[in-house]
């Protein structure tokens, strides 16, 4: 029988599948059908477009780079190999890397599947290519700083958690809304894309943890 915490991780995967499957779907339905959520894009996107400014422009244009895979895989790796949460550190690598390359995939699956064009409401500020939905930086971000932040925290004190957690969600915050301000995504792409990575991220860490406590119990008891 697994113990309490196994069964707590599969809950909790579990848990977060469903949930986040839920929210994309209902997000992606909306879009496909043109209906109630998608119907704020426009709006939103010719808000952003009218209020932009000088001096945000080009900090959104730096910060949309934190969501690109050319900044978070070697980012992930890095802190793989100096914040391992195992011993072997492969093994926090390959973690990493299933997280990154893993959202990729299903961005490029559900863009491929919906084919929706991107916005065109203003001037784009930011090269990009290919269909909107979902928003892969958003996805992106949601996965790796999730993990990113995960490795850090089980490395500091309590008190600095809520700290690392809270600086993990405003990069990916940033993230999403520098894609709608600079006119590639709608705000559906963007949240789609939140719902995705967080999914995909409680996927691979519930089934990582699940892995190792399994092969834990596996191994031999040597009494002494």
């Amino acid at each position: 029988m697994p113990d309490r915490a196994l069964r707590g991780w599969l809950a909790f995967g579990a848990g977060a599948t469903l949930v986040g499957v839920w929210v994309l779907a209902g997000i992606t339905d909306d879009v496909v059908a043109q209906e109630e959520l998608s119907r704020s894009d426009p709006p939103v996107a010719s808000w952003l477009a009218d209020h932009r400014t000088p001096w945000l422009t080009p900090f959104m244009q730096a910060v949309t780079w934190l969501g690109s895979g050319w900044v978070t895989v070697p980012l992930l790796v890095l802190a793989a190999l100096l914040l391992p949460v195992w011993r072997d550190r492969r093994r926090t690598v390959a973690l990493v890397l299933a997280v990154s390359m893993g959202s990729a995939l299903l961005v490029t699956v559900g863009k491929l599947l919906t084919v929706r064009p991107r916005p065109v409401v203003g001037e784009v500020l930011t090269t990009a290519t290919g269909y909107a939905f979902p928003s892969g930086h958003s996805a992106q971000a949601a996965a790796a700083y999730g993990v990113l932040a995960l490795l850090v925290s089980v490395r500091v004190g309590r008190a600095a958690k809520p700290l690392v957690w809270l600086a993990a969600t405003t990069v990916v915050l940033l993230v999403g809304f520098s894609r709608m301000y600079l006119g590639v995504h709608w705000l559906t792409d963007v949240l789609a894309g939140y719902a995705l990575g967080a999914c995909w991220l409680a996927v691979v860490v519930a089934a990582a943890v699940v892995h190792d406590r399994l092969r834990a119990a596996s191994r031999p008891r040597v009494n002494v």
